[in-house]
């Protein structure tokens, strides 16, 4: 059986598996980013308070989500969904094992219903007792047309769902929340609204010039997101072009997964764009790179560009604002929840090439390549207290979930 210490902290269970999680195999990075980003800031959390975690999966434990995950401190082990045990920690080993080594599946079933939350519940088919449901966010309401028929419906049927018929769910912004109010009205589901952090650590990665690995000049601009069709890449294309015509000679580098499963022709489109605008020299592509080469990148921006149309909790703010770099937004309300005093912020109105083209004009002269030891600095403070309040944030939603707060 369990110790008594490990049974006095919230015990959260993260289910891997198709379907509830079926976007992190279908290449939504942000997806397996954000999980992987909670696990490790609440790993951070003093011993005698953080979770624990389990998760469970029905991938392979050499898949590289799980590798990651099963190194954070507050992960105990991966267990298959029917509790049978994959990868234990030492002091699980001792709890789920019996005295021939062999796993004991009444020490595994008291475990699970210790369990305070499962999280993230993505779908509506599996309905856990005290299942904390994710709606990242309501992009198929502001953006229909960016979905099929099939879709907006299946979302509008899960969402429905979830405010309506289930006990728990969580949003990822004040924007999200004030959505939820507008698009379903009167909600039944207890609702927390929780906003991650970056998970770059400055501190971990000593300075290293990306330039010469990519040819790129001493300033540039940088756009760090997959090409999905809503990142609005194409607006911000379009403002490279018009600064071109004007003599200003602006580099963008851009790195990301260049698959966008609903709508599979729209790299080749931006691609096609460049071409025949003559913009090879200015927009460079440069793949989907690793996390310390993604820091590099922005650590040496002059500036990092996010053109969106549409988005739940920015990650590419969130690594932004961890290396204290210059952001220029789109006028989003997230992109403005998400500005902090310690960074600067710049916005312009969303889909607008010639608004974008002249607020890249206005700052391009002031704007400096960077490193910037001393406002990486200043960022680096900040970003660690966020990262903090962020976990105790995620701990008191748990508390909460537990004692029925």
């Amino acid at each position: 059986m369990i110790s008594e210490p490990q049974s006095t902290r919230p015990l959260l269970s993260l289910p891997l598996f198709r379907p509830n999680l079926d976007v992190t195999f279908k290449g939504w990075q942000g997806g397996a980013i954000y999980i992987q980003n909670l696990v490790r800031i609440l790993s951070h959390l003093d011993e005698a308070e953080r979770p624990s975690i389990i998760v469970l999966t029905d991938g392979e434990i050499d898949t590289p989500i799980i590798r990651t995950l099963f190194a954070e401190a507050a992960v105990g082990g991966v267990l298959k969904p029917s509790g049978y045990p994959m990868a234990l920690k030492p002091h699980l080993l001792k709890a789920l094992l019996d005295e021939k080594g062999q796993p004991s599946q009444a020490a595994t079933t008291y475990l699970l219903s210790r369990v305070t939350t499962t999280f993230p519940v993505f779908r509506t088919m599996l309905n856990w007792p005290f299942g904390l449901h994710w709606i990242p966010d309501f992009q198929h309401k502001h953006l229909p047309g960016m979905f099929d028929a099939a879709e907006l419906q299946r979302r509008d049927d899960d969402f429905m769902t979830m405010a309506y018929g289930r006990k728990y769910l969580l949003l990822s912004s004040q924007s999200a929340l004030n959505d939820l109010r507008m698009f379903y009205p009167g909600a039944k589901a207890k609702t927390f609204v929780w906003s991650f952090t970056s998970s770059l650590n400055a501190a971990l990665a000593a300075t290293a010039d990306p330039r010469p690995q990519f040819n790129l000049p001493e300033k540039y601009l940088f756009a760090p997101n997959q090409f999905w069709k809503h990142k609005d890449h194409r607006t911000l294309f379009e403002a490279v072009g018009l600064l071109n015509q004007r003599g200003l000679k602006v580099t963008l580098a851009c790195t990301g997964n260049s698959v966008d499963f609903r709508h599979p022709a729209y790299f080749a489109e931006l691609q096609a764009f460049v071409q025949s605008s003559g913009l090879q020299e200015r927009i460079k592509f440069l793949g989907t790179v690793p996390h310390d080469t993604l820091l590099q990148l922005i650590r040496f921006a002059a500036g990092v560009v996010q053109p969106s149309l549409f988005e739940g909790w920015s990650t590419v703010v969130e690594d932004a604002k961890a290396l204290g770099r210059p952001m220029i937004l789109s006028d989003l309300d997230v992109h403005r929840e998400q500005a902090i005093p310690e960074v600067p912020f710049t916005f312009y109105p969303r889909g607008n090439a010639a608004a974008l083209a002249d607020v890249i004009a206005a700052q391009w002269e002031q704007l400096s390549a960077g490193p910037a030891p001393a406002q990486e600095a200043k960022a680096a403070l900040a970003h660690a207290a966020r990262t903090k309040q962020s976990a105790k944030d995620f701990l008191s939603i748990l508390n909460q979930i537990r004692t029925g707060a």
